[in-house]
């Protein structure tokens, strides 16, 4: 049947490579199609013999599609079996009625498609069969005429119905004669038939012998000719045993000793390296990530096919390995019981050699590409965890150059707020120190997060450094600054913003609305803008407090204006007044907190009289 050519139509891939593989071992010649359009189109095109139709397929069915190929004046003619997984009377009588000739019920028996298609493409035409020389001409030890090889699909007799048609064969070229065996009903040697022209025909009535003739054979050839050799073509038989397939090792568990050497002769005549055991708990201690695939035995004493699959399966190491149940049994309880265990198929006693070499073959292709998808996950794994480093280290050199230039941002914001306080004398610096940790305990206790609190112990530093731009005389004057006096210092929160302005820091940013705000009162009478309320940027409203805290609560040329508990109740006079209620509750809440760090930096304490330049770091 090789001569007649097959369309399949199966969207499953899984489906469609069993198929294929059964077919091409079979001699077929195919054409595949994975949905309805593409079938029809196909057909249309290479008007196939023979059509193997799905009947669920996504889009259009199969039966629809059956239906459009058979109202196609060009291609009504083709034969269409139909494909399904049901198996139901009304879908085959639904098969039958849109066209089909026959119909193939799902999941695919390796052993009996073959010939379904076979029969189905044999019951095509009534035309002569034509058998075709697939070796060139090979001679007998019994004469010297060649002896011919047919292409038989199943090795068998080649059976004939003498009352239905003839046999054309057709023979060497070089008209070298061919000797053909012809056996009776009693399978006894008949008369040997000569034919010695370019083609010969075997009539029906077979008037050369005497008997009815029941089956053509043909002599086995012993030796290869000295002719040229054939067009290379697929050995049947050995349609996978590739090199990957050589290189698979296979477990065989059977208690049997026939069957264990039965089952290694066929795997080493496909290809593949066997190790045979006889029973389950020597599987057990024996089996390794090596295999590559377990032929178990079902039924075997103490321990039973179904508990040593169970077992394997319990150690996820080994859940790749595909495991082939082999067995005497055939019920639907059986292989139920198998599958649950964790089999991935299942073959049935005695082992037909195409079976067992289609199934191997399908479940190592498996078992590869898992293999291939596991190493290419680990490399990617691997690739992953060392791109994670390399860039973890650059982040981390990124994130320690950033934190060096924080660093030094924030040293050069100190000194230059320490240039602008030490113009008033040395215990000045520490004030800007101060107003700092005091603003970021307010922010804390009015439930700022801890970037914000950050923010403002940095930011609030130089909320005076626009007084490095104002005359000494009227920033360390004494006294009380006259109108004039007093206009020119208010000029310090527009000077110090300006000269904070235009940085894309967020720090400094934060540090110009500071600056420039920290004089603003929330009843709308401050510096240098009169912002009222909410207006005024909340870092400038914490600032303001802290500020004023620490100037009221510290020595400044050798005075103190008020001590705590005054300063606390001047807090609640101003509370809504100079200062955000809101913030007077948080300082409040927080007083304690505020104090300590007052008194870690002995801003309560009277100064002496010699205290020195280094008293600028008076925090502990």
């Amino acid at each position: 049947m090789a001569e007649k050519k097959i369309l399949v139509v199966e969207d499953n891939p899984v489906n469609m490579e069993l198929v294929t593989d059964l077919l091409e071992v079979a001699g077929f010649t195919f054409e595949t199609a994975m949905n309805a359009e593409e079938g029809i189109r196909l057909a249309d095109a290479g008007l196939p013999d023979l059509i193997l139709m799905d009947i669920q397929l996504p889009g259009m069915d199969g039966l629809e599609a059956t239906s459009i190929l058979k109202q196609n004046p060009k291609t009504r003619h083709i034969a269409i079996v139909a494909l399904t997984a049901h198996a139901m009377k009304g879908d085959e009588e639904r098969a039958l009625a849109v066209g089909c000739i026959g119909y193939i019920t799902k999941p695919i028996n390796t052993r009996t498609f073959p010939r379904l298609v076979r029969e189905f493409a044999e019951s095509l035409s009534d035309a002569p069969a034509l058998l075709v020389l697939e070796e060139p001409p090979l001679r007998t030890e019994a004469t010297e005429a060649p002896a011919l090889l047919l292409a038989a699909e199943d090795d068998a007799p080649l059976l004939l119905e003498a009352e239905r048609e003839e046999l054309f064969l057709t023979l060497p070229e070089d008209d070298t004669p061919v000797v053909l065996e012809l056996v009776g009903e009693e399978s006894e040697s008949l008369s040997p038939i000569l034919l010695d022209t370019e083609e010969s025909v075997l009539a029906p009535t077979l008037e050369l012998v005497q008997a009815p003739i029941q089956a053509l054979s043909v002599p086995k050839p012993v030796e290869k000719p000295s002719a040229s050799p054939p067009e290379k073509r697929r050995k049947r038989g050995l349609s996978f045993a590739t090199a990957a397939a050589s290189a698979a090792r296979l477990l065989v568990v059977d208690d049997d000793e026939i069957n264990r050497e039965m089952l290694s002769a066929m795997l080493r005549t496909l290809g593949y390296d066997s190790e045979l055991v006889s029973s389950g708990p020597e599987a057990l201690e024996k089996l390794d990530n090596s295999y590559d695939m377990i032929l178990l035995d079902y039924m075997m004493p103490s321990m039973d096919g179904v508990q040593v699959c169970t077992r394997i399966r319990e150690e996820s190491r080994f859940n790749d390995i595909p495991i082939v149940m082999v067995t005497a049994l055939s019920g639907k309880e059986d292989r139920l019981r198998a599958v649950e265990a964790g089999a991935n198929d299942w073959i049935c006693k005695p082992v037909d050699r195409t079976e067992l070499q289609v199934r191997i073959a399908s479940l190592l292709k498996m078992k590869r590409a898992q293999d291939d998808l596991k190493k290419h996950q680990r490399s990617l794994e691997e690739t992953v965890r060392s791109r994670t480093t390399e860039l973890r280290g650059a982040m981390e050199e990124v994130k320690q150059s950033q934190e060096n230039a924080r660093r030094s941002a924030l040293d050069a914001m100190q000194r230059m707020a320490y240039t602008a306080e030490f113009r008033e004398g040395p215990t000045a610096a520490a004030h800007i120190r101060a107003v700092g940790q005091y603003s970021t305990v307010i922010a804390r206790a009015m439930g700022l997060d801890e970037d914000a609190a950050e923010m403002l112990l940095y930011a609030s530093q130089v909320h005076d450094i626009g007084l490095l731009a104002i005359e000494d005389s009227i920033v360390n004057k004494k006294g009380e600054r006259d109108e004039y006096e007093e206009s020119v210092y208010r000029q310090h929160a527009i000077l110090g913003a300006r000269l904070l302005s235009g940085s894309p820091s967020e720090l400094l940013r934060s540090a110009e609305l500071i600056a420039l705000s920290h004089h603003e009162r929330w009843d709308g009478k401050g510096y240098p803008q009169a912002l009222e309320g909410e207006e005024i940027p909340l870092y400038g409203r914490i600032v303001a407090l802290a500020d004023a805290f620490d100037q009221w609560t510290s020595y400044n040329h050798k005075k103190r204006s008020l001590n705590n508990e005054e300063a606390k109740k001047k807090l609640k006079e101003e509370s809504g007044k100079t200062f955000d209620p809101k913030i007077v509750d948080a300082a409040l809440k927080a007083f304690d907190e505020i104090v300590e760090w007052q008194r870690r930096f002995r801003r309560a304490e009277e100064p002496p009289d010699d205290l020195p330049v280094s008293a600028i770091s008076y925090a502990v």
